[in-house]
């Protein structure tokens, strides 16, 4: 699996979103947990905090095949026709 979602240790009530990398880049997992919390990254705890709602966002976007546009406004790309096939 590309991530993990747990309970934030240092966050209370929300969910931390893990996505490593095997080569040290950012895999689609890590860009999309980017702009699904609009870049909130703790060094921390190594993850993506967020709300629970937002973890289940960022579920449903990964499983649609969604990919992040830019880094700059955090947009969201829709899925390509070639990867849905």
């Amino acid at each position: 699996m590309d991530y993990t979602i747990t309970k934030a240790r240092y966050a209370k009530g929300k969910m931390a979103v893990r996505c490593p990398g095997k080569d040290g880049f950012k895999t689609r997992a890590g860009r999309v947990a980017e702009c699904t919390a609009r870049g909130r990254y703790t060094g921390r705890e190594g993850a993506y905090i967020m709300s629970p709602s937002a973890a289940a966002r960022f579920e449903r976007l990964y499983a649609e095949g969604y990919d992040s546009a830019s880094i700059f406004n955090y947009d969201l790309e829709p899925p390509r026709r070639e990867m849905m096939a």
